[in-house]
């Protein structure tokens, strides 16, 4: 009977260290899943880009290292007046699969973690450098960005004086007054979340631009142009526009219409006026100059109609020529109300 008990004893002892065991592996299993998740370097920086992610920008931006300060700006080389008019969640692009590619420490201790990410569907892979900052009970490590895990975007406008991005319209000028009144060119450094890709565009009524996109890597400053370049509506609002002005021209009954592109020279003497008449507009073609908008020279043909007597011998024959001519525009320049300033050159 004793022996019984005995035996029972031992399984039940076998039986409670077995569980005892399992109980201490689940732990540790979960103690070292909790330290990966929350308390590793990499743990910290999926969590930024979780959280961005989640378009969720004012957490990632609280989150240690993250604030866009001045100081944090010019600590990791970046324009510490850049602009924060993007730091918003609604310019994020849909961030998706975000994976960790690798963890390394570096001699000083600090972590170089690299990871992928699709944005807007496309992958892109951005490196941040993390350092401990403290503990928690004493040995599960906290963690703060090393350098800003921001970017700044130097964002150049090509030819007009704004870009879009998302919903959003900005001004260069307004970010970065010191610019030229007349330039024709403006740019701005911007703050932005990264990791992403980003889509910059120009459309009004007279310029669009092609995307221009950008990839944003952490502590990077990153360039990109939006090149506007005229719309079918401009060219064919120039074209109106010289054509009024050249059916002017022809209106007035002289060899040499003042302050016009066609005119002829006739030896023999004109007898009553002579008359001009368009034959063919000349194309319009627009170019980027450097103030404004201009048209190299292009040619049309104007008709002349004059009645003329030879000095030779008193004949009188009636002339009919076409007479080519070339004409440019120096420049063409887009009012804020819209409408165009043109200059017709000499």
């Amino acid at each position: 009977m004793a022996g019984e008990e005995s035996v029972a004893r031992r399984r039940a002892v076998l039986l409670w260290s077995g569980i005892g065991v399992l109980l201490l592996v689940a732990f540790a299993a979960a103690f070292g899943a909790v330290q990966r998740t929350y308390y590793s370097a990499s743990g910290f920086v999926t969590a930024y880009v979780g959280a961005l992610a989640a378009h969720d920008l004012p957490s990632a931006l609280s989150m240690p290292g993250a604030a866009p300060t001045a100081a944090s700006l010019t600590a990791s080389g970046l324009p510490a007046n850049a602009s924060r008019e993007l730091l918003r969640s609604d310019v994020l692009p849909e961030l998706s699969d975000v994976s960790v590619l690798s963890d390394r420490t570096e001699p000083t201790g600090a972590h170089t973690v690299t990871v992928r990410v699709l944005s807007d569907g496309q992958p892109v892979t951005a490196t941040f450098s993390v350092k401990r900052s403290g503990s928690v009970l004493g040995f599960l490590p906290t963690w703060a960005f090393a350098t800003s895990p921001l970017t700044v975007a130097h964002v150049t406008v090509a030819h007009a004086d704004a870009f879009t991005l998302g919903a959003h319209t900005l001004q260069p000028r307004a970010a970065a007054p010191d610019q030229p009144a007349d330039a024709f060119t403006v740019s701005a450094d911007y703050v932005m979340p990264a990791p992403a890709r980003y889509r910059f565009t120009h459309r009004s009524a007279m310029l669009a631009a092609a995307p221009a996109v950008l990839e944003a890597r952490p502590g990077k400053v990153t360039e990109t142009t939006v090149d506007a370049e005229p719309t079918p509506a401009f060219t064919g609002e120039v074209d109106k526009q010289l054509r009024g002005f050249l059916d002017a021209c022809v209106k007035q009954t002289v060899l040499q219409p003042a302050g016009c592109p066609m005119g002829a020279q006739i030896d023999d003497r004109v007898q009553g006026d002579p008359h001009w008449s368009m034959v063919s507009y000349p194309p319009v073609h627009l170019a980027a100059g450097p103030t404004g908008w201009v048209m190299p020279q292009t040619v049309g043909v104007a008709h002349l109609s004059a009645s003329v007597q030879s000095l030779f011998d008193g004949t009188v024959s009636q002339r009919e020529s076409d007479e080519q001519f070339a004409v440019s525009l120096t420049s063409v320049v887009i009012r804020p109300d819209g409408s165009l300033d043109i200059i017709v050159g000499d």
